[in-house]
């Protein structure tokens, strides 16, 4: 699953925004179509922004992405252990997945976008 890091510049407020801006974007691309969400265990959930020789968010992205590789999904949400979302995929026109990773400190807020938090998807 391809994905591109969000940073933020020197302009704090700026980058904030137009970070938010293609988020926005992207859960517009989710919209309407078949949808499944998985919440990575606490192992799972302390790895995943880890730096270092293993890239977690790649490694647990493709496994998460065959074991959802059907026919019907389109769309996947991708929770830590508390629930929070930490990247966001979708296939494109061409049936491949694009995913986003989601920065630590715009989690909650996305959380709220997508009105995730109190539910319970399992």
């Amino acid at each position: 699953m391809p994905e591109y890091k969000l940073k933020f510049t020197d302009d704090e407020d700026e980058s904030r925004q137009r970070t938010l801006n293609e988020l926005h974007l992207f859960i517009n691309t989710m919209d309407n179509r078949p949808l499944a969400v998985t919440t990575l265990d606490k192992e799972q959930s302390d790895n995943w922004d880890k730096e270092g020789d293993i890239d977690y968010q790649d490694t647990y992205g493709r496994q998460i992405i065959k074991q959802i590789n059907d026919d019907v999904t389109e769309t996947l949400i991708i929770r830590n252990a508390n629930g929070l979302p930490v990247a966001l995929a979708a296939r494109d026109i061409n049936n491949s997945w694009q995913g986003i990773g989601i920065d630590k400190r715009l989690r909650q807020e996305i959380a709220t976008i997508l009105q995730i938090e109190d539910i319970n998807f399992d």
